[in-house]
């Protein structure tokens, strides 16, 4: 019943969706001493003698000690301030603390000195444009992340750095182009197939995201992230197909991929996932009793879960287990005429004609009194109650 709608309403999660979450990986900064260092730390010793001992700073740093490389590069820094390299250290170290606000400083102040100096350090422009990426200020990093893609071209990473910045300051355009350009680079990185293919789905050109995750699973068949976003991807493709069966070998992939993927977790999120996949290709039972258990295993169910579980109880025809998901995905988000339409049927299948009458009525006018379904079934449930 309901055709087209009913397709429409359980492929995207009755129109709320599924928050699409995507999340730049944690890049480790690993940044050896220069073929330079032993001249500069030579030149500190021959300018301090042995009060302190930069090397040692260096070595502490790339051990991992970073509260102790601190202290000792800030020694070296109380002698002379504007050694820029041990301004980088410092930066660095608080980076890899993640104390990224702290980094900044040293690190801004380093590239300064060598830029004054006539020098470019590629390692500190990517450590500023990461810094403040990981401080969610990607209108500062762009400038950074701009300049050390253009200074080293053929790195794939620098070119997925600039289309998260991009993509995050809704330069969709432009984060697709990076992204493309960082896969030409580095096309078996399932990283960037995934946050690629992300901004695909998110602009609508589903069938090259579909395309594409397709490939990233042929490298890595147990990604979640790639399973994940392909079971979406394909669930909104076939929400949108003119043509039946082009639409049920969408959900079909879909069943596919959220299966494989709870081989993997097995989560109320991901169980959620594949019921609605099971609902799309109209296979009701186990649509059903996935969305039970994904319900179960939900702490605080959200009212796409309870109106795709109390729609899969209507299709089963359990009626009271209906109204109660239903009602409460009401309660949840109310005024939704989706979940409001779903009631009025489930209640008129009871035979509890009043509160069909009440809830079709409430869809039509939320609806602008323009839906013709809505009407009829308002004109037939009128006349069961003796209210026409």
């Amino acid at each position: 019943w309901h055709g087209d709608s009913q397709r429409r309403v359980l492929a995207i999660g009755r129109g709320s969706g599924q928050v699409m979450r995507y999340w730049l990986i944690a890049m480790v900064l690993v940044v050896l001493l220069s073929p330079g260092g032993a001249a500069a730390a030579a030149e500190l010793d021959r300018q301090a003698g042995t009060a302190f001992d930069w090397e040692r700073a260096v070595s502490l740093y790339k051990q991992g000690r970073y509260q102790e490389a601190i202290r000792e590069f800030e020694q070296v820094l109380s002698e002379h301030p504007d050694h820029p390299d041990s301004l980088k250290y410092t930066g660095l170290a608080w980076f890899q603390l993640k104390e990224y606000q702290r980094s900044i400083e040293p690190l801004g102040r380093s590239l300064q000195l060598k830029q004054r100096e006539g020098r470019n350090d590629p390692e500190l422009i990517r450590a500023l444009g990461l810094a403040w990426i990981s401080l969610g200020r990607y209108e500062e990093a762009l400038p950074f992340l701009e300049t050390i893609t253009r200074l080293q071209l053929d790195n794939a990473a620098n070119h997925y750095l600039l289309g998260v910045a991009f993509a995050n300051l809704n330069r969709d355009e432009d984060a697709i182009f990076a992204l493309r350009r960082s896969l030409q680079l580095n096309p078996r990185d399932t990283d960037t197939i995934h946050y690629l293919a992300g901004r695909l789905f998110q602009t609508g050109r589903l069938r090259e995201a579909i395309g594409l995750l397709r490939r990233g699973l042929a490298i890595d068949p147990r990604k979640p992230e790639l399973l994940g976003l392909l079971a979406e991807s394909s669930l909104r493709n076939g929400a949108s197909a003119g043509d039946e069966k082009l639409a049920q070998a969408d959900f079909n992939e879909a069943v596919r991929a959220a299966k494989a993927l709870t081989t993997i977790r097995s989560d109320g999120s991901t169980l959620e996932l594949l019921g609605r996949a099971y609902l799309a290709a109209k296979n009701y039972p186990l649509a059903e009793s996935t969305l039970m258990r994904a319900f179960e295993l939900t702490p605080s169910p959200g009212a796409a879960l309870c109106f795709n579980l109390g729609f899969a109880h209507a299709r089963t025809k359990s009626w009271n287990r209906a109204v109660e998901r239903l009602v409460q995905a009401d309660r949840l988000v109310p005024n939704d005429v989706n979940t409001l339409y779903y009631l009025g049927y489930v209640y008129e299948n009871l035979r509890r004609y009043q509160p069909a009458l009440e809830a079709y009525t409430r869809a039509w006018d939320l609806g602008g009194r323009s839906n013709p379904e809505l009407k009829t079934s308002i004109d037939r449930v009128s006349v069961l109650t003796g209210n026409l």
